[in-house]
């Protein structure tokens, strides 16, 4: 009996961060998900990709910034003012996709910080 108060703490953390979590994979679905193929991929989707899917971007942005403050902070800065010198992929992929329209005004600086977040913990 001592433990149940423990158990029913741990169960209902479990249940919020399982809520939290949805909350942004629908958020990152409704603001990215367009063009960077989120959730189940189809023959549809694959074929009328517009930018490299979400994974592709975690990795690079993982391999050119080692700390996790400087990885959020370059997707803030890229998905609100980007550039070519800004960009991370090689020149083919650059060339088939080109630069990311901004996101100023129609997402905020907080909802990408948590749409990177939930990125680069996929």
């Amino acid at each position: 009996m001592k433990n149940l108060p423990i158990l029913s703490l741990i169960i209902t953390s479990f249940f919020i961060s399982l809520h939290a979590t949805s909350d942004v994979e629908a958020l990152a679905e409704k603001k990215c998900g367009k063009c960077h193929l989120m959730g189940s991929i189809t023959k549809e989707k694959i074929e009328n990709i517009k930018a490299p899917p979400y994974w592709g971007m975690s990795k690079k942005v993982k391999n050119k910034f080692p700390k996790r403050a400087d990885q959020i902070n370059f997707i803030i800065d890229y998905s609100l003012n980007p550039s070519e010198e800004k960009m991370l992929f090689p020149k083919e992929t650059r060339e088939r996709f080109g630069k990311m329209p901004s996101l100023k005004g129609k997402a905020t600086a907080d909802e990408i910080r948590q749409i990177s977040e939930y990125f680069l913990d996929k």
